[in-house]
């Protein structure tokens, strides 16, 4: 049977509006990276507490900045500066399963760029307030956000959002097209999520998810390559347990039941993308 939870709920801090703070970010990474390899889970859903008087405020720079660095991540080098946000963004995004984002409540600053546009799908409130304030603060767009959001809604919007710092809701036409569902009231986020979650579980192959998710954001330059490495994937999917049971499934007209795993199933979950690319090169040469 397949397992739906959320991945974490964002903790209640009152006073500090559900800041990005204290080992916040260190735990989410944790959850994901054991999420991606737990068998029994299908979809990540991540929320804040309904409480709360924000889904994320941003990092809480009461104190200035000279909290986010340390003495080593001054120097250039392995151990020059990574910024926490960015490490969680990357923990989202390397994750092979689907996730799903619950904003119920306002974003803002990480709150939006590690905690809301790394995911899979996104649902939020109609009231929700976002912001990616950095030019206002006087530094840079971290959580690799200056990646993700261009490709999700284009370099125009993903410029007005970031050059502006303004705030928007997520019916802002700046935004258009990035949240799945905006609901009219808190309360009913998480609920249309976990529904949403629930459904997409019990619906989808875990090996197939896995491989999509690759092949849309670490696919390759050009239509060529991308034919190499669709095919690959192809090839791999369709030899699958899975496969044959969405086959029958379909023909026999019932639910379908996917029982392929990562651990079990994905043997080449190696980067062999990166060997499929270096041969064809090689062979164009």
């Amino acid at each position: 049977m397949p397992i739906y939870r959320p991945a974490f709920m964002i903790p209640d801090i009152p006073c500090r509006r559900n800041t990005f703070a204290g080992t916040l970010p260190q735990e989410i990474v944790a959850a994901f990276d054991l999420l991606d390899r737990d068998d029994r889970v299908r979809v990540v859903v991540l929320t804040a507490d309904p409480k709360a008087p924000a889904y994320c405020a941003g990092a809480d720079i009461s104190s200035g900045w000279d909290s986010l660095f340390t003495k080593e991540s001054l120097k250039e080098g392995p151990q020059a500066h990574r910024d926490t946000g960015g490490k969680v963004s990357l923990a989202i995004y390397r994750c092979r399963k689907i996730t799903v984002a619950a904003v119920n409540g306002h974003a803002v600053g990480v709150g939006f760029t590690g905690l809301t546009i790394p995911l899979d799908f996104r649902f939020a409130w109609e009231g929700t307030k976002m912001a990616a304030p950095f030019v206002r603060r006087g530094i840079a767009p971290e959580a690799a956000s200056s990646y993700l959001l261009p490709r999700l809604i284009g370099y125009s919007r993903a410029s007005a959002i970031f050059l502006s710092g303004s705030t928007f809701g997520p019916d802002s036409p700046l935004v258009q097209g990035l949240f799945h569902q905006i609901l009219p009231s808190r309360e009913e986020v998480f609920p249309a999520a976990l529904a949403f979650a629930k459904e997409l579980a019990e619906n989808t192959s875990q090996t197939s998810v896995a491989w999509t998710k690759h092949l849309l954001w670490r696919g390759a330059d050009s239509m060529e390559e991308q034919h190499i490495l669709d095919s690959r994937a192809i090839r791999e999917l369709g030899m699958s347990e899975d496969a044959a049971e969405g086959a029958r499934a379909f023909k026999e007209r019932r639910s379908i039941k996917f029982t392929d795993t990562l651990s079990q199933n994905l043997t080449s979950w190696i980067p062999w993308w990166r060997e499929v690319d270096i041969n064809y090169r090689k062979a164009k040469l």
